[in-house]
């Protein structure tokens, strides 16, 4: 029950108050994150952990002008351990709300001195010791600092140092790194004890720091790859670092294991990292997103091999107008996948130049070669609509985004409400082109699917009367229950407290 409210923060604080046992499930849910729950740095948080610190601790911070909390406002002796329920250490969130604890405000932590600073590091030395020491179910940590700046370089391997850092390292499931540092360092001392990592997230930037002469520090970092037992997923975000495909080469020890890779915003210089990828046919998630200069010459290795295992294959990414090395990779599936998605537009693309619509060599290849297909997510055209429609016939759809052009104004009167397959209750329309409810309500009488989500996204002109069309359609189908409007809506708000007679959920969100 208590995995409903994982994201409502005020329910299972509420749950604290109930009896021991609600107090227990909530706790384990609220401390499982504890610096990465709040929206802001807090104060507060530091100030609880700082009154779990031991008498040496507290002594050292004292000495350092890091006063504890006034012993007049200490609490009674605690009754409840947080510290067991502690899963993930999010070393930034930390260090943010050890400054928000010494600094106060964010104006006066950014004009921090080195020996302010020092002052913040050292709390946050002596709230990780404890964290590591009293946490043994510790198995993420984040270690992304993003674009913090340090005084000193030497302050990211105080962590692996800890003299009881090795258990933490030695029982890690995911590990996510980054930051204005070179990790050849870090990693490499890291994998001295972390070989069970499931899941592997590294966020290149664009100030990522790099020693150009030396190969030293890309093996240090491939090194933690190779370290690894059996690695899951691998993801890799942003930057044009130029050794990617150097360090992607020990990929190949993970070949057996390794089931989803995700780029995200990555710069490819050249087909080298997708040759690394090429050997792990084990693939069941592969994901691209805002990626740079993923041309057909470098997707050339992915379509000599067979990825019969690949279940999920989002591309939201620029391409040419041919992809024949993209097409030939989902036909050598196989049949395997069951989940596609393209970029859709909407009002923050649709400016942009290039942005990709699906190649028609790939869609058709899609409608011929992918049969088990139940999610599909794509931007409509003209061209394409015909392979669009071979799609909506020959798979046995589930959940279907749609994105539609601005050429394209006959879509609500087009043939597609009648091919939609019996298997869909999930439908998504993007559009920011001017239809009528009459418009609405042809492509609905049409629509035999017994639909449970309907999601009409970013068009301004959803009007109420789009709104009793809707409502007409429930109550003829007896099957939606949850139907979301854009914000930007017409639609008032009565008729949305009379729509809800009949729809369980109805709110003007834009998507959910």
């Amino acid at each position: 029950m208590f995995s409903y409210f994982e994201d409502d923060t005020d329910t299972l604080f509420r749950c604290l108050l109930v009896n021991r046992v609600w107090f227990e499930k909530a706790a384990a849910i609220l401390w499982r994150s504890p610096f990465c729950q709040p929206r802001k740095p807090s104060r507060k948080l530091i100030e609880t952990f700082i009154s779990f610190l031991d008498g040496r601790s507290k002594t050292i911070l004292a000495d350092n002008g890091i006063f504890p909390i006034p012993s007049s406002s200490r609490k009674s002796p605690h009754t409840f351990v947080y510290s067991p329920f502690v899963r993930n250490l999010c070393y930034r969130r930390l260090y943010e709300s050890a400054c928000s604890f010494i600094f106060g405000d964010v104006e006066n932590r950014k004009r921090k001195t080195w020996t302010e600073e020092k002052r913040c590091l050292l709390l946050v030395e002596e709230l990780c010791k404890f964290l590591i020491r009293n946490c043994p179910c510790i198995d993420t940590l984040s270690y992304d600092t993003a674009d913090v700046n340090f005084y000193g370089t030497d302050v990211y391997m105080k962590l692996p140092m800890m003299p009881t850092a090795k258990n933490l390292f030695a029982r890690l499931r995911k590990l996510d790194c980054g930051g204005k540092y070179e990790k050849g360092e870090l990693m490499h001392a890291i994998s001295m004890h972390c070989k069970n990592l499931d899941t592997l997230e590294l966020n290149f930037y664009e100030f990522d720091m790099f020693n150009s002469d030396s190969r030293l520090e890309l093996k240090k970092m491939s090194g933690l790859i190779c370290s690894q037992k059996s690695l899951h997923n691998l993801i890799i975000r942003g930057g044009k670092f130029k050794y990617l495909s150097d360090f992607m080469k020990p990929l190949e020890t993970q070949k057996n294991s390794l089931s989803r890779v995700e780029f995200h915003r990555v710069y490819f210089r050249d087909s080298g990292p997708l040759e690394a990828l090429a050997s792990c046919l084990n693939l069941e998630i592969l994901t691209f997103r805002d990626c740079e200069n993923l041309k057909n010459e470098t997707f050339l290795p992915l379509a000599s091999v067979a990825f019969t295992k690949l279940r999920t294959f989002t591309l939201k990414n620029r391409h040419q107008q041919s992809f024949d090395s993209l097409a030939q990779m989902i036909k050598n599936t196989r049949g395997s996948l069951r989940e596609i998605r393209f970029r859709r537009r909407n009002i923050k693309n649709m400016v942009i130049s290039e942005v990709p619509d699906i190649p028609l060599n790939v869609i058709e290849t899609i409608s011929k070669a992918c049969p088990n297909l139940h999610t599909f997510e794509c931007h409509i055209e003209k061209q394409s609509m015909l392979y669009f429609q071979l799609i909506l016939n020959s798979c046995a759809l589930e959940k279907l985004y749609v994105s539609i052009e601005s050429e394209c104004k006959e879509f609500f009167r087009s043939r597609v409400p009648s091919l939609l397959p019996s298997s869909l209750h999930h439908l998504t329309i993007s559009t920011m082109n001017r239809f009528t409810s009459d418009d609405l309500d042809r492509f609905l009488k049409l629509c035999s699917v017994p639909l449970t989500t309907f999601q009409l996204t970013t068009s301004p002109f959803v009007d109420d009367q789009c709104l009793k069309v809707i409502v007409k359609f429930a109550r003829r189908r007896r099957t939606l229950k949850y139907v979301t409007l854009p914000r930007c809506s017409l639609v008032t708000g009565e008729a949305i407290r009379k729509a809800r007679e009949v729809i369980s959920f109805i709110e003007k969100v834009g998507e959910e």
